[in-house]
């Protein structure tokens, strides 16, 4: 059975590219009261977690992303929390979310409260990061910035860019920007298949060095192991290659540069006589290194869109869309449980699959619930032992005939499911709704 991962572009309003200033203007105009704001981060304990780079505080870095994100960091770009410049290896904690399990999984609020209206997110990525160095917090220097370029699932060009504020649960809006679609320039299978290892089969010009005149050069391998995405990323045609000197132990630096981040890397030579001796010796591990880096492509084909943007600050940020309904139906909302079920303990979740959103409610009741009658929609109550209760999208049909502002009670039943994953999340929606 399908599930629905889209966006139904033609039925949505967006607040996009045209109504920065109104978004602005609302996030001036926001209510003192927080009453209406959704809780602060929650992660289920099946939220799979940051996962953890180590970056040169002293030198310019790139973390590569698994996705095709890319996350930039400046020359001395951390300090510590007293405003001292870090020198050494830093940890960075990164993690993305964009579906809706992992959406649901972060426990990440996806309300707005805009003018003391509260409006439900619709996001096209979003992400947290954080860094420390020797187990303390690190912060962004005064002045520096990091670049992040998000791979988006979802490709509509123009989303606004919001940050969470984690004590408060309030989104500042930040900007309107679109998102670069992704080129398909990646090498193809068979290209794939030549790259060795640390070897990039290219053709350098190699003319201000004579002693490499003779040489039957069929490529250049790298002193140390690289990422089967960081080959792809040199391979890439956007990506200007040459090499920039030789050094001092007889390597030379090769340069590569596209108009997001530079690297070097210390190279020599791969001539034609090394790889007939190599060939027979490494036939299995270039077919092992092929795999990877065709598994690599495939995932960065995924992300439709590039969503770039220099942060001042660690935290959680999310590219996202104010989503206004033209069929809203606000309800004062009451939940029904089975019995045994604590309703303070449970974390209550509309999904909207067809409109792309989770919205988090307030498990007992909660008065600015809503929904479009004409979607299909699904409640799911997730326990603390990860067992779930829901209510199919046909228990919505007694609410359908309501007027707007009436009292409702949604009624929820035991499933039998346990989530393990956010995978769950999405594996079971389409069959519960």
């Amino acid at each position: 059975m399908k599930i629905y991962y889209s966006i139904l572009l033609a039925s949505l309003v967006l607040f996009g590219c045209t109504t920065s200033e109104v978004a602005q203007k609302e996030n001036k105009s926001k209510n003192e009261d927080k009453e209406q704001l959704a809780s602060v981060i929650e992660p289920m304990s099946f939220d799979q977690g940051a996962e953890t780079y180590m970056v040169n505080a002293d030198e310019a870095d790139t973390i590569f992303a698994p996705t095709g994100s890319t996350i930039l960091f400046e020359p001395n770009s951390f300090v510590d929390a007293d405003g001292k410049p870090i020198k050494g290896k830093v940890k960075v904690e990164w993690q993305e979310f964009h579906s809706l399990g992992d959406i649901i999984a972060s426990g990440i609020p996806m309300k707005y409260d805009s003018a003391g209206v509260a409006h439900d997110f619709e996001s096209g990525g979003m992400f947290t990061i954080a860094a420390n160095h020797k187990g303390k917090p690190a912060e962004i220097a005064p002045g520096k910035s990091v670049e992040v370029n998000l791979a988006s699932m979802q490709d509509t060009p123009c989303y606004n860019f919001y940050e969470l504020d984690e004590k408060t649960g309030d989104w500042d809006y930040k900007m309107t920007k679109n998102g670069e679609k992704v080129e398909e320039d990646a090498a193809t299978e068979d290209q794939a298949s030549e790259e060795t290892g640390t070897i990039f089969e290219m053709d350098l010009n190699t003319h201000s060095f004579p002693e490499l005149a003779n040489q039957s050069i069929l490529g250049w391998q790298a002193e140390k192991d690289l990422s089967a995405k960081e080959r792809s990323w040199i391979r890439q045609s956007t990506t200007k290659v040459r090499i920039a000197k030789k050094n001092a132990n007889g390597t030379y630096q090769l340069e590569a540069k596209d108009k997001k981040a530079t690297k070097s890397y210390d190279v020599t030579p791969y001539t034609e006589e090394q790889a007939i001796a190599d060939s027979k010796e490494n036939e299995k591990a270039l077919e092992d290194q092929a795999n990877e880096l065709i598994a690599y492509q495939a995932k960065v084909a995924a992300g439709k869109v590039i969503r770039s943007v220099a942060i001042t600050g660690f935290g959680t940020y999310n590219w996202d869309v104010i989503y206004k309904r033209e069929n809203s139906l606000p309800l004062f909302a009451k939940f029904s449980y089975p019995k045994g079920v604590n309703p303070d303990l449970v974390s209550l979740q509309l999904i909207s699959p067809e409109e792309n959103f989770v919205v988090k409610y307030n498990s007992t009741e909660d008065p600015m619930f809503s929904f479009d009658p004409e979607k299909r929609n699904l409640l799911i109550g997730i326990l603390p032992n990860n067992e779930i209760v829901s209510m199919s999208n046909n228990g919505f049909n007694a609410a359908r005939g309501k007027s707007k502002g009436s009292e409702h009670t949604f009624k929820l039943e035991k499933t039998g499911i346990k989530l393990k994953s956010a995978k769950d999340i999405m594996k079971y929606m389409n069959q519960l709704i």
